[in-house]
């Protein structure tokens, strides 16, 4: 009995071990067919002068159709093409001197986009994987003005290829943007980039229960889904770490954990609070400047990591549709 006892314990762990092993590896997509549209965007709207403007138009609007009035009207400000005013706004940005410097760079990075078309094709066969009802939405590069880095419809995403031209950017100490802000400026992060915004834009936050914990869940959801659809992201690189940021924070997991909840900050709704712990900063105020900024995700990641590895039976697809966060993070059993 004794024996017939440890056989069947030890195919219990075998088991659990097996199903956490398949969680963690990425399978196989070869198979699954995506077309993927990628289309620089930038160097039709840039190929004239601004003086042609009124002349190009419409091929344009024709060609671009809503994306291009979406453009236009959130992206740069430039208002309705339809407007009378809308060219002389238009041609402002258009003959804005620096703007010819940027293209330049973004060419230098972009310019042979089939690195990023074949990236874009990985990632949008792991969402096909796991969400086969997925619509692949096209892709464009644009220029914003250093305005939002990835901006989302129900059928486009659009990049500005201006805030991934590399941490080392000249244009990127010129606008003072800080140190811990450049780490996610580079070629590599467009993709995660773009596939998170899918997942936000899909998964929106359920604010009824709006404390640091569901905060943290539900931002560790969005990086466990950029992980599934981008297998082999470091981790640095997912939370915009130096590897030293990293090691510090795998290093303090448990320290930073019990001192977060001695101070019963886990169920905190206090804006000032959860932003400490979840915006963007060089270090988490609670922890010291030692510490990396934003290690509230860094948490939520391992609650949901966690969650996923005890229960073999949910489904990425299952996972993102939770909206509790209290009830994930009692089942994910998370002990640092």
């Amino acid at each position: 009995m004794k024996r017939i006892t440890r056989l069947f314990l030890g195919s219990l762990i075998l088991m659990s071990f097996v199903g956490c092993w398949r969680k963690n590896v990425a399978p196989n997509v070869d198979h699954v067919n995506v077309e993927v549209n990628l289309t620089d965007f930038y160097e039709d709207l840039f190929s004239f002068s601004a003086d042609s403007l009124e002349e190009r138009l419409p091929f344009i609007k024709e060609k671009y159709g809503d994306y291009f009035r979406a453009y236009s009207m959130a992206i740069v400000g430039a208002g309705d093409p339809d407007d009378e005013n809308y060219p002389e706004r238009m041609k402002r940005f258009l003959a804005y001197e620096p703007n010819r410097e940027v293209i330049d760079s973004v060419r230098d990075v972009f310019g042979d986009d089939a690195w990023l078309k074949t990236q874009l094709e990985q990632a949008f066969k792991y969402q096909k994987y796991y969400f086969p009802n997925a619509i692949i939405p096209h892709v464009y590069l644009h220029i914003s003005g250093f305005n939002q880095s990835v901006v989302i419809d129900s059928s486009w995403v659009s990049v500005s290829a201006e805030k991934y031209l590399g941490a080392d950017c000249i244009f990127y100490e010129w606008l003072s943007v800080p140190l811990y802000l450049r780490r996610g400026m580079q070629p590599a992060k467009v993709v995660p980039d773009v596939m998170k915004a899918i997942a936000i834009s899909n998964y929106v936050y359920n604010d009824s229960v709006d404390n640091l914990l569901n905060q943290m869940v539900y931002n560790g959801k969005i990086l466990y889904y950029v992980k599934k659809m981008v297998p082999g992201l470091p981790d640095s690189l997912l939370f915009d770490y130096t590897q030293q940021q990293l090691k510090w924070a795998e290093d303090n997991e448990s320290i930073m954990w019990a001192t977060l909840v001695e101070k019963k900050h886990l169920f905190s709704n206090d804006r000032m609070t959860v932003q400490r712990y979840v915006g963007d900063a060089p270090f988490t105020y609670y922890f010291g400047q030692e510490s990396p900024g934003r290690v509230g995700n860094y948490f939520g990641l391992k609650i949901v990591t966690s969650f996923m590895e005890k229960h073999d039976e949910v489904t990425l697809p299952q996972l993102m549709q939770m909206s509790d966060g209290q009830a994930l993070f009692t089942q994910a059993g998370y002990q640092p």
